[in-house]
Order: structure tokens, then C-alpha cells, then sequence
């Protein structure tokens, strides 16, 4: 993703300056400067962390909203594209997408994760079933301004993984006293210790999810 553009107000469009171009960019460069050079053109400069994903970041055709920096003007652009064959479009966009943060975990990964961690021993499935639930619950009234990110999840659009809260561990534990055996809390208790960090198999997981009107 670049972070230097060329800004064109009358047409609401901009394209990326690249630290090195090959024939092909220098040649896109050229026929974009040639197109609006009855205009001003302006430099602009993408504000850090700003971006938003319609698919995962490593997608490209995933569309993507950022703000960029023009003068005094913080300006929202859209870039996409129509295949992978042709380069990202950039444009002026009315608006970034509204979104809902919310929280979860990997629960397929929580699954195996805990299975690997008891072997050769085992929980039952119905067992195993009111642990995840229990997690799913915990994280429902979490809110996901207590999560400290670690770093982002490439897999999934606009998600970064964080540290299970230390008071989430404790409430967690105090469930599961009321629903498992001795030796099996015991084993949840180290469980939840070793993977209770942002990459742990109990790693927050905390998504912004685009409204369905974005565009």
C-alpha cells in the first residue's frame, strides 16, 4: 500500500507514488499526469492505520476505504479494482464505511487447541462444547476497548488479536468450576494460562465489520 499519492480535486481521483517505479508504473504515472494536467494536482499522504477492508488485507480484490492527508484536508479514498488483471483505482469517497467492532475467538482453533492440550486425556463432547460456550458468552459482554491489540489477523478483514483480560481468565474459571471434575479443571486451569495471549488458541479477536451499505 503506498503511503504518497497524487491528488486530483476536480476529478476526485489519485494515484499512488511508489519509492520505485518499473517502465510500466513510470508509464501509468505519465498518462495520469497527462490526463489532469490542465488541473492542480497536489500531493497527498496516507494517514497510518486508517485503512478499512471489505475482505482480508491480503486479497487483491478486497476494496479498501483510508484517509489520506491533502494541505489542511483530511480526505477518505476508496481503491478497487474490477479484476486482478488491471491496477487499483483510486477515488474521492463521501465518507468512510460505518462500522461494528465486536469480539470472538477462533472457536474451530479453541477446539483443537484444547483437544491437543488434554491428549492422551479427554472431555466429553457436550464437555468441550459448554467450554466454548462459556468463552462465547464471557466475550459477548466484552468490550472491545479493553483489548490491547498485539498485532493484526491477516486471515480475517479488519481484525487484530489481543490478550484474553486477565478478570475474562478468572470469570472463566469460575464457571467452569460449576461444570467440570478436578483433574479437568486443573488442566483448563494450565490451558487457559498457556493460551490466554494474543497467540494462544484464547487470543480476543476484535473485528470491525463494514455496514452492508458500504460502497
Amino acid at each position: 500500500m503506498s503511503d504518497a499519492f497524487l491528488l486530483c480535486r476536480r476529478c476526485g481521483v489519485l494515484h499512488p507514488l511508489l519509492p520505485t517505479l518499473a517502465d510500466e508504473d513510470a508509464a501509468d504515472l505519465a498518462g495520469f499526469r497527462a490526463d489532469h494536467e490542465a488541473h492542480a494536482l497536489e500531493q497527498a499522504r496516507r494517514v497510518p492505520d486508517s485503512a478499512l477492508f471489505d475482505g482480508p488485507a491480503w486479497d487483491p480484490m478486497s476494496a479498501r476505504w483510508m484517509k489520506v492527508t491533502a494541505g489542511a484536508d483530511i480526505i477518505v479514498v476508496r481503491s478497487w479494482r474490477r479484476s486482478v488483471d488491471e491496477p487499483r483505482r483510486h477515488e474521492v469517497s463521501p465518507r468512510v464505511p460505518t462500522t461494528t467492532d465486536c469480539v470472538d475467538v477462533d472457536e474451530r482453533l479453541l477446539r483443537d487447541a484444547l483437544d491437543h492440550h488434554l491428549y492422551p486425556q479427554s472431555l466429553r463432547p457436550a464437555k468441550t462444547e459448554r467450554f466454548v460456550a462459556a468463552v462465547r458468552e464471557l466475550l459477548a459482554d466484552l468490550d472491545p476497548a479493553e483489548v490491547e491489540p498485539s498485532f493484526d489477523d491477516v486471515t480475517v478483514a479488519n481484525a487484530s488479536l489481543g490478550d484474553l483480560p486477565e478478570a475474562t481468565c478468572q470469570a472463566l474459571l469460575k464457571r467452569c468450576a460449576g461444570i467440570f471434575d478436578d483433574w479437568e479443571l486443573e488442566r483448563l486451569r494450565s490451558f487457559i494460562a498457556e493460551h490466554r495471549f494474543a497467540d494462544g488458541a484464547l487470543a480476543v479477536r476484535v473485528r470491525r465489520i463494514l455496514s452492508r451499505t458500504a460502497a
